[in-house]
């Protein structure tokens, strides 16, 4: 299962976006449905933004909950951070480490596939990128590789759909693919857009997961429009073969937010070095 962009509220905020429905109850009901409708999943991934700009005390309370969620559905909960994740208050919080500027990126293996969780934060920045040792850990580990590669990521890579996009997803798409041209990586899954695609890149397919907190309209190239949302994808692997299934459990009509966009290219690479910078300086 593939669960993305959360964003659930910090105690004495408001949510995100004039969200009509709390993210928490959104989230809540895509458990409740994974749990009644038998799926019986191997391993749920939670793709980034878990919560909104949020403290250690609320992914404290995030933990807590896929604890519950864990044993009540009898399938690890993985995590990876997005652009409104805190990672200093992430690691305090969820992980209950001290932060020291690190990175969360980690490799796991589940029945017959290597499973890679990258980390595509920039700072605190909206833009996603990919560092030099990141992708030098992610070759490494490819080299390694005894099974087919499934890659998890915050920021989508670029392609067709995503066109008004390109402001916002992996800023350096084209040194990811450098590292796995030669490697067996199968399909690269992410979110941050809140708008469900697929699509294939060098002959790797490309899934975006929807929001289960909110929906975004982007196919106005200059404003883009936001409704309340929740959806999930149930990804099945049979042999090297990959299916998925979007599950829109409820879309919105009325429009909660809007944001102007001056410009949908890729962005000048001056910010990232900037954003990247104020990182290294913590470490």
């Amino acid at each position: 299962m593939q669960i993305s962009d959360t964003h659930l509220t910090p105690a004495g905020k408001s949510p995100a976006n004039h969200q009509r429905i709390d993210p928490e109850e959104k989230l809540q009901k895509v458990f409740d449905d994974i749990y009644t409708t038998n799926v019986n999943p191997d391993l749920i991934v939670i793709s980034g933004d878990l919560v909104h700009e949020g403290d250690a005390d609320s992914y404290a309370d995030f933990h807590h909950i896929l604890d519950q969620e864990q044993e009540r559905l009898m399938a690890p909960i993985k995590v990876i951070l997005g652009n409104h994740d805190r990672t200093d208050q992430f690691y305090k919080g969820f992980l209950g480490k001290k932060h020291f500027g690190r990175r969360y990126y980690y490799h796991e293996q589940l029945a017959g596939w290597d499973c890679y969780f990258l980390d595509t934060k920039c700072g605190n920045i909206e833009q996603g990128y990919l560092d030099k040792t990141q992708l030098q850990w992610l070759k490494d580990q490819l080299r390694e590789a005894r099974y087919p590669g499934l890659i998890f990521m915050h920021h989508p890579l670029y392609g067709p759909p995503l066109q008004q996009m390109r402001y916002s997803i992996l800023q350096n798409g084209d040194d990811l693919l450098k590292v796995i041209a030669d490697a067996n990586v199968k399909a690269i899954f992410s979110g941050h857009v809140h708008f469900a695609s697929s699509y294939l890149v060098a002959g790797i397919l490309n899934v975006v997961a929807d929001s289960t907190a909110y929906h975004i309209n982007c196919t106005n190239p200059r404003e883009h429009f936001v409704a309340d949302g929740t959806a999930y994808n149930v990804i099945t692997l049979a042999d090297d073969n990959i299916g998925v299934e979007q599950r829109l459990m409820y879309l919105g009509t009325k429009t909660i937010n809007a944001f102007k966009i001056p410009d949908t290219d890729f962005v000048d690479k001056k910010i990232l070095k900037q954003a990247w910078n104020s990182v290294l300086s913590k470490e």
